[in-house]
């Protein structure tokens, strides 16, 4: 019943995006000069971004865990010289994560003379996640200096659940846009196991969420845990450690 739940949510969810691109297609934006149309980054039909509450610590204090996500936003039309003020919402026709769950700003700014920008939305994390994924639908609101932007950029799709999920860095495809050089050159391929064994390095050797990006941090905390796994090897001779699908768990960085 879950399983059929889950599917259900997401073939709602991908009538949703088709129906919304297909109404916005009768009326292309138009790139004028007196409005600043502001779209997110992510193609919504491909860029899904996901989110693992396993990952994020309890903050001291909290009884709840919240997840500060980044979401990039862009801007064409009129590019302002001074910061611009926008607010969004979510869009409760293509979300299945309550509105409540969702932590938004009363406004947001993009920066003056900037064509890309980054703003933060907070997401609280619920029981129901330790066995569902839920998804939010973020959307640009229309007022003042400010439109809507193209269709398939119209909406931030996000993902959200308690498991263990894969991470968006470790797919980026940054070889010739074929291979992911973390699957190739720094961790291998991916496993839960793995990549919880990495999680427990980052927590002990650094305080910030790692989004991938410092490929020196990457190659870094690659090489512990390619030191961790030959340690454990080396203890337990005619055992190597293997991940939850019973494969040998080997880590290819150099070094």
């Amino acid at each position: 019943m879950k399983m059929k739940n889950i599917l259900l949510a997401g073939v709602m969810a991908y009538m949703g995006i088709s129906l919304l691109i297909s109404c916005q297609e009768e009326g292309l934006v138009v790139n004028g000069n007196d409005i600043s149309y502001i779209n997110f980054n992510k193609d919504l039909t491909k860029d899904t971004t996901r989110i693992s509450f396993e990952i994020y610590p309890l903050e001291e204090g909290m009884d709840v865990k919240i997840a500060e996500v980044p979401v990039e936003v862009a801007i064409f039309g009129k590019i302002q010289d001074k910061d611009l003020e926008f607010t969004i919402s979510q869009d409760e026709n293509m979300s299945t994560l309550p509105a409540s769950q969702c932590i938004l700003s009363e406004k947001y700014v993009f920066k003056g003379g900037q064509l890309l920008d980054t703003i933060y939305v907070k997401i609280k994390n619920s029981p129901d996640l330790k066995t569902t994924t839920k998804y939010i639908a973020l959307k640009i609101n229309a007022e003042g200096e400010v439109g809507e932007g193209v269709a398939t950029y119209s909406r931030a799709i996000i993902a959200v659940t308690d498991r263990l999920v894969k991470p968006d860095w470790w797919d980026l495809k940054d070889m010739d846009g074929e291979y992911s050089t973390v699957d190739y050159y720094y961790l291998g391929f991916y496993s839960d196991t793995k990549y919880r064994m990495f999680l427990e390095i980052l927590r002990e050797n650094d305080d910030e969420l790692f989004d991938g990006k410092d490929k020196v941090k990457l190659r870094k905390y690659s090489l512990l845990l390619k030191y961790e796994v030959a340690e454990y090897n080396e203890l337990h001779p005619g055992a190597p450690l293997r991940d939850e699908k019973g494969a040998l768990i080997e880590v290819p960085v150099a070094g």
